[in-house]
């Protein structure tokens, strides 16, 4: 018996003893992608590795390292937080920046943190490690992001970002080139936000993240750029990751899949375990999603690349009739639709190495199948139907860029062409702000939309000042408004000036434009699209200026000022308000007749101080203090939905023994701007029987505030290493200590009787005259949510 335990004792502290992986690591010219000869040091290793295009560290004992790349005449680079996995080959890729020849003395800059000569600020990178270990993001990217400067959201459950005071709708995002508008479960039409995101973070390899100085080659971005990099499969053989977890099971598959290595892959597929979660703790709706993604790699000798991309979701809904009777979840349950959805993104790139530069052709098609059906409080009649959304939307798309050196200077051109069907066959009732509306129609649109763009850059002064000038031209044949590209000329110019190694001066200032949503251009009223004559490219000019400190032990200071202005804005005709008030919440956004009267205006401030891993820790700390406004009715400037004054955000994290890996983020937000109701009319029967819920008051446009919002959030990490795997538990705790909801509008419901029917207070007069009795209350307080699963990695 003693010999049994002992040996079982051995064979254990076997299993766990830390074993070896290793890494490949392309180098490469960050401009040209063509391959250079390279140094590799690791830290807390004294050993040197050397090789030309490619280094490979073999034998390395698992566990989190930072890499610092070198190469002759090149920009010191890092690969930072990369876990080394046993019986694992990894394999990543780094660009370096090209330091210019000058007889002069040159600024050697080691580039910890990444920026460009297009975007020499508000540019963040964040890796996949630093998105995985980030508190609260439950390993999705928007709400890692969410520790950066600039950044404000609406709820704990949603990923709806607004950047710099602009909404949701202004985001943009790319994954290896190809542009992806679905990245959300359950995503609000005509937005961008949703509950939960799609891309698996096991599969990226860092995410750059613009709010400004968006480049030349990306159209339609007005407040933030979102560009995914994918990482490389490992080359030895297939590699298994699975995690099961309260909110999803995950199974991923990569590695090379010829037996030369050239061809290799990315496959995942991912359920939602988020309705079990929701249904424990008294939720009163339960989402349901499936995903997956794939991306398939052909590498010749030449250094040219095939690869094909693609991504897709499932989404339905229901609603928990058991949860808790609380005023809160019965209104939910009366007013939000049953909305099932449906995306998918399918693409192919080639990049092509040439003499002086490299090209990149791109194929991509998306589709997105979007339904909602509801019926006045979830009894199925035909009188009781209030809507019945169906709409597709699906485009079509082909890039060329170009990327090529002359004399001193690099250039990138290129240009883009988008074929667009929007469908859409609804039956909708609703009130607006003077009236009673149904909306009834069946509608089909197609446009094209095509661009041009032409961007340089030159370093000046031993590299000391860096310039980059570029323009956009992006035109629509949807209308007289936008078929011109010269309406939509799209100039920016950025400078760079390094005072030292430590310190750069950074100033960037552009004019950026981007199409209204589908949902407005497919709008039918009375047999015609009403917004034709009316809807422009919405136009918004930037104004950035800011310092950067880059100091020891891996510090970033940065202080960036911005302005924004805003012109042609869509502008609600039945409500009398901005759109860049709206698209926040589930639903549609633009489905609506619209004009571009709308204009505004942002402004402020922010702070960061960054620290990438050292002696085990690491941390972020960001404030915002800014503005945010848009026109009313009568053309005032008012405070917008996402005015949000103060933003603090406070991320800090420690590796500890035994492969434990703690951290927290605390964040504070100041109450944004909210309408309040008109009870009043809202009350009327005729009213409540079509809206289901209150009406907003909008001649008292966003006059009121809510809650000062806050959270802390929790995350416990902990690794076993065996011989052939790895076994990850973790812990995140979101909204720890369940704060006060951020809206203080109160929650409103009918009062009932004995029936469950609404109690009608003047029960004689007539029907346009009778009322419901109201009963109003406090919003429940935001529920902490719990999230716990566990990884396994072969």
């Amino acid at each position: 018996m003693k010999f049994k335990i002992a040996s079982f004792f051995i064979l254990f502290s076997l299993l766990l003893s830390a074993q070896s992986g290793s890494i490949n690591v392309n180098v490469y010219d960050q401009f040209t992608k063509k391959p250079l000869s390279a140094t590799i040091n690791i830290e807390k290793i004294s050993e040197e590795f050397f090789g030309n295009g490619n280094v490979l560290i073999a034998d390395l004992p698992s566990g989190t390292y930072t890499l610092k790349i070198n190469a002759q005449d090149y920009e010191t680079g890092f690969l930072n937080d990369i876990d080394i996995i046993p019986n694992q080959n990894l394999t990543f890729s780094i660009g370096l920046n090209k330091i210019a020849k000058t007889i002069d003395e040159v600024i050697i800059t080691k580039k910890q943190y990444k920026t460009t000569a297009e975007s020499p600020l508000s540019l963040r990178n964040i890796t996949s490690e630093e998105v995985q270990k980030n508190a609260g993001s439950t390993r999705d990217v928007s709400k890692a992001i969410l520790s950066f400067p600039g950044v404000g959201s609406t709820a704990t459950f949603r990923n709806d970002l607004f950047i710099r005071g602009g909404s949701s709708s202004e985001n943009k995002f790319y994954i290896d080139g190809i542009e992806v508008p679905v990245i959300n479960h359950f995503q609000t039409q005509g937005a961008s936000g949703g509950p939960r995101g799609i891309i698996s973070i096991d599969f990226v390899k860092d995410v750059d993240f613009y709010s400004g100085a968006f480049p030349a080659s990306r159209n339609g971005a007005l407040s933030s750029l979102f560009e995914f990099n994918l990482k490389q499969a490992r080359k030895d053989k297939l590699g298994y990751k699975a995690v099961i977890g309260l909110d999803d099971m995950q199974l991923m598959v990569d590695g090379p899949l010829s037996k030369d290595q050239s061809w290799s892959g990315l496959f995942s597929v991912r359920k939602s375990n988020l309705q079990l979660l929701f249904k424990a703790i008294g939720l009163p709706f339960l989402p349901s999603y499936y995903d997956g993604t794939f991306k398939i790699s052909k590498k010749y000798e030449s250094g040219d690349e095939l690869f094909f991309l693609g991504l897709g979701a499932k989404d339905s809904f229901k609603f928990n009739e058991s949860a808790d009777p609380t005023l809160t979840n019965l209104t939910l349950i009366d007013q939000l639709p049953v909305s099932p959805q449906w995306n998918y993104t399918i693409g192919s790139g080639y990049r092509h190495l040439a003499e002086n530069g490299n090209w990149l052709f791109t194929w991509s098609r998306n589709m997105l199948d979007n339904q909602a059906l509801k019926y006045y409080r979830n009894v199925e009649t035909p009188d009781n139907l209030r809507y019945d959304y169906k709409s597709q939307e699906s485009e079509n798309k082909v890039r060329i860029d170009r990327n090529f050196n002359w004399s001193d200077y690099q250039f990138s051109t290129g240009t883009n062409i988008n074929l667009a069907r929007y469908y859409n066959n609804s039956t909708v009732k609703n009130v607006t702000q003077n009236a009673f509306n149904f909306d009834k129609f069946v509608s089909e649109i197609n446009l094209m939309q095509y661009g041009f763009y032409l961007q340089t850059a030159k370093k000046f002064f031993s590299d000391h000042l860096q310039f980059s000038a570029g323009v956009r031209l992006d035109a629509s044949n949807y209308s007289e408004n936008t078929d011109n590209p010269l309406d939509q000329f799209s100039p920016r110019l950025s400078l760079s000036y390094k005072i030292n190694p430590q310190i750069a001066l950074n100033f960037n200032t552009g004019i950026y434009y981007q199409l209204p949503a589908y949902t407005s251009l497919g709008f039918i009223e009375n047999g015609g699209l009403i917004n034709k004559s009316t809807l422009k490219y919405v136009r918004n000019a930037h104004l950035v200026g800011g310092v950067e400190y880059n100091g020891k032990n891996n510090l970033r200071l940065t202080v960036e000022g911005y302005y924004k202005k805003y012109k042609n804005y869509p502008f609600s005709l039945r409500n009398q308000i901005s759109l860049a008030n709206v698209g926040g919440d589930f639903g549609v956004v633009g489905n609506e007749p619209l004009d571009s009267r709308g204009f505004g205006e942002t402004y402020g401030i922010e702070f960061l101080a960054q620290k990438r891993t050292v002696n085990n820790f690491y941390g972020i700390m960001a404030y915002t203090f800014g503005y945010s406004k848009f026109s009313n009715a009568a053309g005032n400037l008012l405070p917008s939905s996402w005015d949000s004054r103060h933003i603090l955000a406070v991320t800090a994290g420690k590796y500890l023994k035994r492969n434990w890996n703690i951290g927290a983020r605390f964040r504070l937000q100041s109450g944004l701007p909210e309408t309040p109701y008109d009870l009043q009319r809202s009350a009327l029967v005729e009213v409540w029987n079509i809206a289901n819920g209150p009406l907003k008051d909008f001649t008292l446009l966003n006059s009121e505030r809510g809650n000062l919002s806050h959270q802390l959030d929790l995350r416990a990490e902990k690794k076993w290493i065996f011989k052939k795997w790895q076994f990850t538990a973790y812990l995140d705790i979101v909204n720890a200590y369940g704060s006060k909801s951020p809206s203080n509008l109160p929650v409103v419901n009918l009062q009932r009787d004995g029936q469950n029917n609404g109690i009608i207070g003047n029960p004689g007069a007539p029907e346009n005259q009778q009322y419901y009795l109201l009963e109003t209350g406090e919003m429940d307080r935001s529920t902490p949510l719990p999230y716990f699963g566990f990884m396994f990695e072969f």
